[in-house]
């Protein structure tokens, strides 16, 4: 174990310093368009070059694949490098002496607590999509694979699901929770992604912070009604639920909550009910083992798990809602409290 960590405000240093346009124009032969750099992204075939750089804000964005990041992270994503050899290199790019940064583990908590004591969290503001651009993009019809799965077209329709024949993929809206359109996701419907190493699902637009609840603008009326919010990993079992009726849920995208997505739960007031897929250990994974810590302080708090092995177990990895109603009702009615 590292006798040292790097600190957020290393990070955020070395990323600033360290200049991502000058170093990878060393390896592309970049075209401008507008404030934007571009380029062909070496991680999957790329007719159209969709890998871009951007100078003022020193990051990153691959439209197509949807790798997004600043320098670090682009040593990480196209040079292989592991976070600590990204780190090292970075820092040597920016000039900056590492040892001179790195703090001792007990001095970074300390730090963090008295920062979280003494500044609020800056908001951050996403940029905004035309709704009018995005359904001139994407086509309104049935989608059948979704359609066999369960999912009621009536409710497909509710949450704006399209196709993106361009892409091949199912694409669907992201809003923040102020009703703003600021991302589109897209699902791909090639049942070879695995061996052909497709992304199963990109964002069309840089994510900037994950301070959102996919389906939030949705569900919100009925969680507040039922004073109750049902957190699954995707909107497609969002969206299979709430045709059964169960229609205070959201998806985190994901199996872990962000530091601004736990603070949103904390806001709302209300109880939570993390129901995850059945591979994922609520209390073996640091991450939701720290969001369910921080959570039950302040509401009550229920995972939904697979004791009886209804869903396959670690093995099955499947969502509580992916193998029918009955399973799912089963399931919920037997949510454990956390205490």
């Amino acid at each position: 174990m590292d006798m040292f960590e790097y600190s957020d405000e290393t990070l955020q240093e070395i990323n600033n310093n360290a200049n991502l346009l000058e170093y990878v124009e060393q390896t592309y032969d970049l075209k401008k368009s507008g404030s934007n750099y571009f380029t062909n992204c070496p991680k999957h075939i790329d007719k159209t070059p969709s890998l871009c750089f951007n100078e003022e804000e020193n990051a990153y964005y691959c439209f197509s694949c949807g790798r997004s990041g600043r320098f670090i992270g682009y040593l990480m994503d196209y040079e292989g490098m592991c976070f600590k050899e990204a780190v090292v290199k970075a820092s040597k790019y920016a000039n900056i002496d590492l040892n001179k940064l790195c703090r001792s583990p007990v001095v970074a908590f300390l730090r963090k607590v008295h920062k979280n004591n003494h500044n609020k969290e800056k908001k951050y503001d996403h940029p905004t999509i035309s709704k009018k651009d995005y359904y001139a993009l994407y086509d309104k019809e049935p989608i059948k694979e979704w359609l066999d799965e369960g999912i009621k077209q009536s409710v497909m329709d509710l949450f704006e699901v399209r196709a993106d024949h361009s892409k091949n993929r199912i694409v669907y809206p992201v809003y923040d929770e102020n009703n703003n359109l600021i991302n589109i996701k897209g699902r791909t419907r090639n049942k070879l992604y695995k061996e052909l190493k497709i992304p199963k699902y990109i964002n069309y637009y840089p994510v900037g912070k994950m301070d959102y609840f996919q389906g939030l603008n949705i569900t919100l009326p009925y969680i507040k009604k039922k004073n109750e919010i049902i957190i699954f990993e995707s909107i497609k079992s969002v969206m299979l639920a709430f045709g059964w009726g169960y229609k205070n849920c959201v998806s985190a995208e994901k199996h872990t909550l962000t530091d601004a997505q736990t603070s949103l739960l904390a806001k709302m007031h209300i109880n939570v009910v993390l129901a995850f897929d059945s591979d994922i250990d609520y209390f073996r994974i640091d991450s939701i083992k720290k969001t369910i810590s921080k959570l039950k302080r302040i509401t009550n708090i229920y995972v939904i798990e697979d004791t009886d092995n209804l869903l396959g177990g670690l093995e099955g990895k499947n969502s509580p809602v992916d193998l029918g109603k009955d399973v799912w009702e089963i399931l919920y009615l037997k949510k454990r409290k956390v205490v």
